[in-house]
């Protein structure tokens, strides 16, 4: 009896090892995505300093240097990571609050190391410059994650043209 107890408890040891060191990429890319989505948007109620400790949180997943192409004209560009986040909180700071989220996501690996992601990203706004009025913008995004150094970091963002622009 006591022979099955250790057969048993052996495998499902093994079975705990391989799942808690078992990598996936795709969900590593996910995850990226989610956390990306999470330290953008904004609630009204955020205190300064916790969009501070976002700022140095957001600027792990970029890559030193990350472009943003498409159909954004005013923040089309080569950025350094810096600059990408100092960018993010300036455009953060017009908003009383932003949600963004992420759907349909698409992950593609053209290489061990790369990873190219389509989906549709939706950003629901409330402006410092308007009455407060929600609007929501829809578009298609294309990003690119390198895995640099164990990690999947953002290198570039590709936006298509505005799907959907509507008020709330």
């Amino acid at each position: 009896m006591d022979k099955k107890i250790g057969i048993v408890i052996s495998v499902l040891l093994l079975i705990a090892g391989w799942w808690f060191f078992h990598e996936d990429p795709e969900a590593d890319v996910r995850e990226a995505h989610a956390e990306l989505a999470r330290l953008l948007s904004k609630a009204e109620s955020d205190p300064d300093r916790s969009m501070l400790v976002d700022a140095r949180r957001m600027q792990n997943l970029f890559a030193e240097t990350c472009d943003v192409t498409g159909d954004a004209e005013m923040f089309v560009g080569s950025y350094t990571r810096e600059d990408m986040v100092s960018t993010i909180v300036q455009v953060q700071a017009m908003f009383t609050n932003v949600e963004l989220t992420f759907h349909e996501l698409e992950v593609e690996f053209p290489a061990e190391d790369d990873a190219r992601v389509n989906y549709t990203a939706v950003l629901v706004s409330r402006s410092t410059m308007t009455d407060g009025e929600a609007v929501a913008e829809t578009r298609d995004v294309v990003s690119r994650l390198r895995k640099i150094e164990g990690e999947w970091l953002f290198s570039e963002f590709r936006l298509a043209k505005l799907i959907q622009n509507s008020e709330k």
